[in-house]
Parts: C-alpha cells; sequence; structure tokens
C-alpha cells in the first residue's frame, strides 16, 4: 500500500483538488429500485426490516439507498463532497428519508461508534487502506452482529496495471484484493464466511460503452493531466488492450467479486 501511494505521489501530473471522487462522482449513481444486482441482492438476503446498517464509504449510495428501503435506518459514512451530494440528490429524487448521512472519515475515536449499527459494511473500500488494523477495530466496534465487506480479487485501481510499462516505465505497484483482505481477518482470529458473486448487475461498471470512455478512466488510474504529452501513447495502449464483449468494450481479465462476512468481536 505505502508503495502504491508513493508511485502515485511520484507521478501524478496534476492534483485532485482534495476530492478525487470530483469528476467520477455521477459515474457511481445507481438507481435504489434496481433488480438482477447480485451483490444487493445478497445484502439484502442478510437483512433484516429492523436493522440499522453503517455504510463505511457509502460514496453515491450504490447499496446505502436501497438497503434503507428494506431495513430501519441506514447511517452512511462518506468523506467526499461530490460523493455525499450525490447521494443526497438521490434521497431526494426518490423520497428516502432513513439515511443518516455523515461527513466522516474512518476510522474514527467518536465514542457514538461503539454498537452504533446491527451490521457495518464496507463496499470496494480498504484496498488502499494503510493502517488496516485500526480500520477494522473500529468498523468491529461500530457492529453488533456481524461485518460485511465486498471486495474485488483485483483491485480497481489496477483495471489498467497492463499499460504502466508503456506509459511511466515501470510496472504498477499494486493494491490488494479480496483474498489477501480475506488472509487478514482469518490472521486476526476472525471466523469468516466468503463466496464469489456472480456478475450480474455488476459487469457494466467494467464494460465502457465507446473505447474513449476506458481512455478516460485509464488516463485517471495512470494519474496524468488532461494535457499530459503522454495522452497519444496511453491511447494507443489501451485500444490495444480493450476487447469487445456485452455490447461495449472491456479489459481481457474481469475481476471477481467477492461477499465476505465475519463476526464483530
Amino acid at each position: 500500500m505505502a508503495a502504491n501511494r508513493e508511485q502515485a505521489e511520484r507521478l501524478r501530473e496534476e492534483s485532485d483538488g482534495g476530492d478525487h471522487y470530483r469528476p467520477l462522482a455521477t459515474a457511481f449513481r445507481a438507481d435504489p429500485h434496481r433488480t438482477g444486482d447480485s451483490a444487493l441482492e445478497a445484502l439484502l438476503s442478510i437483512a433484516s426490516q429492523e436493522d440499522t446498517w453503517v455504510d463505511i464509504g457509502a460514496g453515491a449510495g450504490r447499496f446505502s439507498l436501497p438497503l434503507a428501503l428494506h431495513i430501519k435506518r441506514v447511517i452512511a459514512i462518506e468523506p467526499s463532497p461530490s460523493m455525499r451530494a450525490e447521494l443526497a440528490n438521490l434521497q431526494i429524487e426518490h423520497g428516502i428519508t432513513n439515511i443518516d448521512l455523515r461527513d466522516q472519515r474512518w476510522p474514527s475515536d467518536d465514542a457514538e461508534i461503539s454498537g452504533m449499527a446491527d451490521v457495518a459494511l464496507i463496499s470496494h473500500v480498504g484496498y488502499d487502506i494503510e493502517e488496516m488494523g485500526e480500520f477494522l477495530d473500529t468498523m468491529e466496534r461500530a457492529a453488533t452482529r456481524e461485518c460485511v465487506a465486498l471486495q474485488y480479487d483485483k483491485s480497481p485501481g489496477s483495471m489498467f496495471w497492463q499499460v504502466w510499462p508503456a506509459i511511466h516505465g515501470e510496472e504498477q505497484a499494486l493494491l490488494p484484493g479480496a483474498n489477501e483482505f480475506i488472509a487478514l481477518l482469518k490472521a486476526r482470529g476472525a471466523d469468516v464466511d466468503a463466496g464469489e458473486l456472480e456478475r450480474r448487475g455488476d459487469r457494466r461498471r467494467f464494460v465502457f460503452e465507446e473505447p474513449e470512455a476506458a481512455m478516460e478512466w485509464a488516463r485517471r488510474r495512470l494519474w496524468l493531466s488532461e494535457s499530459s504529452s503522454r495522452l497519444p501513447a496511453l491511447r494507443r495502449a489501451v485500444h490495444e488492450l480493450l476487447i469487445e464483449r456485452d455490447g461495449g468494450w472491456s479489459l481481457p481479465d474481469q475481476p471477481r467479486q467477492m461477499l465476505i462476512r465475519w463476526r464483530a468481536t
């Protein structure tokens, strides 16, 4: 994780202005009433009507919003202003009122966190957290019943690892994925239940309508500016990498999504 951070800081061509997700936040919007999403179905299968869940790193509410339609309350923790704005807008659009949206970073020493929810959830959060032990300690302290994580076997930040040598002259320092996360939980003594989810509802996140859309995601993953002199080389590398699939363009190796559950200690 430290190697990945050092590499990004060394190679980035422009600042993210303190909110990395600002240019991307709208891409994380999702219909709270959607069907056919295997990850959402898996979460709803373990939720109870009287539950309170805390969604740590809730983003634009991909799971907070649909969960709120089925349970008593959702506490959505999200430090990104742009992501909070998208979540708040979707709340209004869909008339969802039982979400407590908080501008907060995790972990926190807030005394109110202990036992704040029945279930603590992270969805594709944790790949780049260096102090993961403290993060998990706080997560487990927050949940009275269990903790749940959705993780890919490969970090989304590593989507375009194949093109790094052509652009930066070095391999990407890869972040850990689901397997490493499970190994960490077991090393901490947790009783872990993990399984791979079907690719339903999630695959569109890795299928681009046109090659240029993939190019824009690659530019951000490789920390290049909009006016970078390396964009022509990146465009060539990305176009050579993409394959036609599912009515669009995608990368050859699709990530596998895992549902990971463990008991709060």
